[in-house]
């Protein structure tokens, strides 16, 4: 995941947030930023992130495909990239599903709809990777009730994007520690 990646993820990420706000804008919607109390979506973010890392993290150690998988992906998406690099990519993430997928989807078709094309369109390659896609299903759900919630995108993007930093700045760190590890 190198700066080639970083900008592929920056123009495919901003695109679906000018689809969501074409979309709104041609049905109607108000694509609310920051919703009815930023302060209160503010908080809710972070502490929505928090309780996903965490639970993230306990399905780490409880699930031993999903840590087989981790390991299968992490030569190619982890152990090349720069901390920078999975930063931004989950600052766009964050932004640009939330925009697409609460902005425009869940306004248009509700939360049970929107919340499940999201965990569709995080399906894996094999049935390895239904843990993924549930996961991503289940945290549809999450993003989409703290839109309800807050009535904007900003709590559903920050915990999206602190969600996805978070576990890959954590997973980057435990990578290096296990490379240097097995160092001669």
């Amino acid at each position: 995941m190198g700066p080639r990646f970083v900008r592929f993820a920056a123009l495919f990420y901003g695109s679906l947030v000018v689809v969501a706000a074409l979309w709104s804008g041609l049905r109607g919607f108000d694509l609310e930023p920051f919703g009815d109390r930023p302060a209160v979506g503010l908080a809710l973010g972070v502490l929505t992130a928090a309780c996903t890392v965490s639970s993230g993290l306990l399905a780490y150690r409880l699930i031993p495909s999903l840590r087989k998988i981790s390991e299968e992906l992490a030569p190619r998406l982890i152990d090349g990239a720069s901390r920078g690099g999975l930063v931004l990519v989950s600052i766009f993430s964050g932004i640009g599903e939330e925009a697409f997928f609460r902005g425009a989807l869940q306004q248009e078709f509700g939360l049970v709809a929107a919340s499940l094309l999201f965990g569709l369109v995080h399906v894996g390659p094999d049935r390895r990777y239904l843990v993924w896609t549930t996961w991503a299903t289940l945290a549809g759900f999450v993003f989409g009730a703290l839109y309800e919630a807050t009535g904007g995108l900003l709590a559903p993007a920050l915990a999206h994007g602190a969600h996805n930093a978070a576990t890959l700045l954590l997973w980057k760190r435990s990578r290096s520690k296990l490379l240097k590890e097995r160092e001669p």
